[in-house]
């Protein structure tokens, strides 16, 4: 157990070690490497050691940041190629960021509900004033028919929280709120004639109640001034036998 143990801890040791030169060999810096590449790369800094390049490479050290040079007629070549596609990069720019503007606006719009400031007032009034007719309706239409008329109103509600939450401009909010506007306006409009249909329906059958009543107790009277009519008649008859009879 012990001897597993001292493995784990010398293994544990090795890798950390081994990491630690990784991470010193990958940020050694090589300044004669360095400044090769440079030279390779852009055409710029300086070849080192110069007496090796001297020795060794001297037409290669002499050519290689000459303008005359492959590399850096390529270069130049290619930035002056490049130069149209950076006004063509700038003008990318400057319509993504033109557009970027617009989109930030429109969502700006979108989210404020500056349409229900100008709007809502009108409509909470209106529709306070159809939900309060439907009042009108207790007493004089089935309970069918109220149900009916309450789920118009839930209904109307239910369309304005839907485009007060909506992802929309304000344009087309104020929009779908006039058309909400006309059609609770229109809806209260048919309520009211409803409402006074029943009324003097209502006014109407308590009327013709009434003359029923009335006819009825004229048909009663007048049948019983008939019976009284007989009942005198008969009487009359009775007493006039009586008086015709001579008594000794």
């Amino acid at each position: 157990m012990k001897t597993s143990r001292r493995h784990l801890l010398m293994l544990t040791a090795m890798l950390v070690s081994i990491q630690s030169w990784a991470q010193q060999v990958t940020y050694s810096h090589d300044a004669s490497k360095y400044g090769q590449i440079m030279v390779m790369e852009l055409g710029a800094g300086s070849l080192t050691p110069e007496v090796y390049y001297k020795l060794t490479h001297n037409s290669y050290r002499k050519g290689a940041k000459a303008p005359t040079s492959v590399k850096n007629t390529l270069r130049t070549a290619t930035q002056i190629a490049s130069l149209p596609q950076v006004d063509m990069a700038d003008s990318i720019q400057s319509d993504l960021e033109s557009r970027a503007k617009i989109e930030a606006m429109n969502i700006a719009d979108r989210q404020i509900d500056i349409a229900w400031l100008t709007e809502g007032e009108k409509i909470n009034s209106r529709l306070l004033a159809f939900k309060n007719n439907l009042n009108g309706l207790v007493g004089k239409a089935t309970s069918e028919e109220i149900d009916a008329w309450t789920d118009l109103a839930r209904m109307y509600d239910f369309a304005i929280k839907t485009v007060r939450k909506g992802y929309m401009p304000n344009s087309e909010r104020q929009k779908q709120y006039l058309a909400i506007y006309d059609e609770v306006t229109a809806s209260n409009d048919k309520l009211i004639l409803r409402v006074r249909f029943l009324a003097t329906k209502q006014r109407a059958d308590r009327i013709v109640t009434a003359m029923s009543r009335f006819q009825h107790r004229v048909k009663e009277n007048a049948t019983a001034a008939y019976n009284r009519w007989r009942d005198n008649g008969l009487k009359a008859k009775t007493t006039t036998k009586d008086n015709n009879i001579i008594t000794p």
